[in-house]
């Protein structure tokens, strides 16, 4: 889990930048996500301020808030351990209220860099029936729409 820098395409990473916090949360589905954080915090009790924009072997990370009670407020989607989509919902954002899912997609910029695409959309059918039970496992408050 990591940035470009110590990303192995082949698999892993030649230095890891987080640890998992936790036990694994896994979907009826089968879906899982881990929820991690920074390893310059080892106490576990302070939180950082982003996920990594690569995976190690997880399809989806879980940011927790910085503010008290700490609860999930976002996850982000891997694919092919590339970061695709963020689900945010620990702030408004465009006309999606704090507590409501809005999603956020990566892409390649003008500059040939990867980031998130300007402005936010709610969750599709498929993403409901993908990551939903995921995400109110996480959360139990999210709301997805």
């Amino acid at each position: 889990m990591g940035g470009v820098k110590y990303f192995n395409p082949d698999g892993g990473f030649d230095e890891y930048l987080y640890h998992q916090v936790g036990d694994t949360i896994t979907a009826p589905n089968g879906v899982q996500g881990k929820v991690i954080n920074k390893n310059d915090d080892p106490s576990d009790e302070t939180f950082h301020d982003s996920l990594p924009l690569y995976s190690n072997t997880s399809e989806v990370y879980f940011k927790r808030s910085d503010q008290p009670p700490h609860e999930i407020e976002q996850a982000r989607i891997y694919i092919d351990r590339k970061a695709a989509l963020d689900f945010d919902w620990g702030h408004a954002h465009g006309s999606h209220e704090k507590g409501v899912v809005h999603v956020q997609e990566w892409h390649y910029n003008r500059k040939g860099e990867w980031a998130r695409k300007k402005g936010e959309r709610g969750l599709s059918n498929e993403e409901i029936s993908r990551y939903g039970e995921l995400l109110k496992l996480a959360n139990p408050n999210v709301k997805l729409r």
